[in-house]
């Protein structure tokens, strides 16, 4: 299995759709060989593992007095300098966008924000002289989503401001859909009826793409918790449905459990080549 090192991203350069297909889904046409059906088959999520538990425990320190901040009030004060700051995070959106279906109509983005993986899926799209799909997005930053619109004034790209657990996303309406460093924040509980409203969206034979953050083992998943636990009940004002902004990462087996719980028939890994990071490919 080949690993997508990050120099790939050094130069921003898109990397070339590879001809393979695998399994019976002939429409994936990147990093073909880097996907797999088991967890175990993917590169170590973390390079030196006691290394990042230890940065982690002192990321956790340092952040000890500081309350959790109301989700879409942290992406609002930080929207002007939030592209530039995703930029480390390259592969997430152009690996995400390679795997959308070459014959995509209609595609949901979940969290989509300044619509950094439909930047790269407008490159692709130019470089195969192919169609921009129609987009529906959902996120709550006004600021992120305007910067969207700037960037893309001549796209069929409609946005529904709110959180997507509480907006409608409509029976078998669309080709496929995705999510990029988003579903982290949340815990398997309540992702579980998320994943199952984005399964109803989906047209049979669907996909779901999401690329996350994960824990890379579940010893991070505790720590980050209890992490969580504590800084949300720090800030007062943050009421019993709000959302905080504080990673609450998940062993992405879990994930790809939850998401079959949900209904999809199958889910597949693909490494992307940041470290905790990986896309989880669910087909309906």
């Amino acid at each position: 299995m080949k690993f997508l090192g990050e120099d790939l991203f050094k130069e921003k350069v898109l990397p070339e759709p590879l001809s393979k297909t695998f399994l019976d889904w002939g429409w994936i046409r990147s990093f073909a060989d880097m996907i797999t059906k088991n967890y175990s088959d993917l590169p170590p999520l973390r390079v030196d593992l006691a290394k990042h538990l230890a940065d982690t425990r002192a990321y956790i320190e340092r952040m000890a007095e500081r309350p959790a901040e109301e989700m879409a009030e942290f992406f609002t004060v930080r929207g002007d300098g939030y592209d530039e700051h995703m930029t480390q995070f390259a592969a997430c959106h152009e690996v995400t966008a390679a795997h959308i279906p070459a014959d995509c109509g209609y595609l949901l983005d979940l969290g989509c924000g300044s619509g950094l993986e439909l930047d790269a899926l407008d490159r692709i799209c130019k470089a195969e002289g192919r169609a921009f799909p129609r987009v529906l997005g959902v996120d709550m930053t006004k600021a992120l989503v305007d910067q969207l619109f700037a960037k893309h004034p001549d796209k069929d790209i409609a946005v529904t401001m709110g959180s997507y657990f509480d907006v409608p996303f409509g029976t078998e309406k669309f080709d496929c859909a995705v999510s990029v460093q988003s579903i982290h924040h949340f815990s398997l509980d309540e992702k579980l009826p998320l994943f199952r409203k984005v399964w109803d969206a989906l047209k049979p034979g669907g996909v779901f793409l999401q690329c996350d953050y994960f824990a890379a083992c579940e010893e991070e998943v505790e720590m980050m918790e209890e992490h969580w636990r504590i800084r949300r009940a720090m800030n007062r004002e943050i009421g019993e449905g709000d959302f905080v902004h504080v990673d609450r990462p998940k062993m992405a087996y879990d994930e790809a459990a939850v998401l079959e719980k949900a209904g999809f028939a199958e889910v597949l890994y693909c490494s992307v080549g940041i470290e905790g990071t990986v896309l989880l490919i669910a087909k309906k």
